[in-house]
């Protein structure tokens, strides 16, 4: 517990660095990945590099898992794994410059261990600690209410999922209280965490996106699972989502009448 302990102090700090850094960089060119609203720009760059140098630095014999530098051929099942996401919710960064967030994770042996959120513009930090608490900033998260669909707000990219999945996404339209997006995986995913939203469903996600869900699902009594039903691979993209279990045993009876 002392080594986390000790681990967390030093990710808190380069956190605290994070706005100024953003700040400092010119974002440059809006460039494309996967397609036009896969964006990346030089503080995503930026960022990355900032935190790979200052936990390699630190840790020299860790591996990192970061969005930007992510090879699909690599294997990165380390004993001691960070998984970075610089910038989450790019898009959101380009034209709002608003609803965006810093994602670290850190596992031993493939077990999660340390998970952060950083909600930059808010300057709040959600995080949890392996045999420990989720918490927002100072403050303990209790477990959220156990709230079914039909009461609940669901969370998901309205645009992808009714694109690729449109007989559940209607499905999941119609029965749910309402359906919001944040449209970054870590916001909404945090506001599960807290109790704002019943369930947040990904599409296809990288593992940047989901890291800290495996912990932070676990101590706040959530359902974290991919559309089988299992852990997602925490090294491949995969759908998956985070939710109360009332909502979980909802969204199963969905997806088993539409056949997803």
């Amino acid at each position: 517990m002392e080594k986390l302990k000790a681990y967390d102090r030093f990710i808190k700090d380069l956190i605290k660095e994070i706005p100024g850094l953003i700040s400092s960089i010119e974002m440059g060119p809006v460039e494309n990945k996967s397609g036009v609203r896969d964006l990346v720009t030089e503080v995503d760059k930026g960022v990355e590099k900032f935190l790979t140098e200052k936990i390699l630095e630190k840790f020299p014999h860790h591996e990192i898992l970061g969005e930007e530098t992510y090879d699909k051929n690599k294997s990165y099942e380390g004993k001691n794994l960070w998984v970075i996401d610089p910038i989450d919710g790019t898009t959101n960064f380009v034209k709002q410059r608003n609803d965006y967030c810093t994602i670290i994770a850190y596992f031993e042996n493939g077990k999660p261990m340390l998970s952060y959120i950083y909600e930059v513009e808010k300057d709040d930090l959600y995080w949890a600690m392996a045999g420990d608490r989720v918490y927002l900033n100072d403050r303990a998260l209790e477990s959220p209410k156990d709230k079914a669909l039909n009461e609940a707000l669901v969370s998901t990219d309205i645009r992808r999922m009714n694109g690729n999945r449109p007989e559940f996404f209607q499905a999941l339209l119609r029965e749910s209280f309402g359906m919001r997006s944040v449209g970054t995986s870590g916001l909404d995913g945090s506001r599960v965490l807290t109790g704002r939203f019943g369930g947040y469903l990904n599409y296809r996600g990288g593992p940047w996106d989901f890291a800290p869900f495996f912990l932070m699902a676990e101590l706040l009594d959530l359902v974290f699972v991919n559309l089988e039903g299992e852990k997602p691979n925490m090294f491949k993209y995969s759908d998956y989502i985070i939710a109360t279990k009332s909502l979980y045993g909802d969204f199963v009876k969905i997806k088993d009448k539409v056949g997803l």
